[in-house]
């Protein structure tokens, strides 16, 4: 007579079962739990990293000097890591608490530095340019009734989109003028390769058979 609480464990704690395999506790964990422990090490480990520093710095310089820099990032870490792990699927909360933390970390880099140049001219363009796109990809991927190839096809385009944002916000930064080479290069060679993957992934829409489309 089959365990009536066999239905209440995962599927990979019952595969586990069935083949006989000793469990650890960490496997006997569900997906949140998991996530917690993770934040939990995570946590401990970062917070080391920005107090240790800390106290360093003040017991040699009596101030902070160059323990700001690593308390920033570990900082800065740290909030993405707990908003990965405790809201992984709250997209919005997800991606603006990211931008929102990485952009105080540029700000506080060039503040840290006595001048308020790369991090607010460039480092800033360049990150709200790359959350944008992965805010569209991650949109057009979630409204995609068939996820299947043309994830890879959405990604690569995207990969070249940025390409492109970089090259002309680093033109603009270095010489006050729009230059775009290596970026439409780039650009150049991934369309085709996405091309080709809506095409087999239009023609798996259809039903054709995979063996049989590539004469296997």
């Amino acid at each position: 007579m089959p365990d009536q609480n066999d239905n209440r464990h995962p599927a990979g704690l019952r595969k586990h079962k069935q083949e006989g395999k000793p469990l650890t506790d960490f496997q006997k964990l569900n997906a949140v739990q998991k996530r917690k422990i993770f934040w939990e090490i995570s946590g401990i480990i970062l917070l080391s990293g920005i107090l240790i520093p800390m106290i360093i710095d003040l017991i040699i310089s009596a101030n902070l000097t160059w323990s700001k820099f690593s308390v920033s990032a570990c900082a800065a870490l740290l909030i993405n890591i707990t908003l990965i792990c405790l809201w992984p699927k709250n997209g919005v909360l997800l991606l603006l608490g990211s931008f929102l933390s990485l952009a105080m970390l540029l700000i506080l880099l060039d503040a840290y530095t006595g001048s308020y140049g790369w991090g607010l001219q460039l480092g800033l363009p360049l990150l709200l340019a790359f959350y944008f796109i992965l805010f569209i990809l991650i949109y057009i991927i979630r409204k995609a009734r068939l996820k299947q190839l043309n994830l890879i096809s959405y990604s690569l385009i995207a990969c070249g989109l940025f390409c492109i944002v970089s090259e002309l916000f680093i033109s603009l930064y270095l010489g006050n003028n729009v230059v775009l080479r290596w970026s439409l290069l780039v650009m150049a060679s991934v369309l085709p390769v996405a091309g080709i993957l809506f095409y087999i992934h239009s023609r798996l829409k259809k039903g054709t058979d995979l063996r049989r489309f590539f004469h296997i």
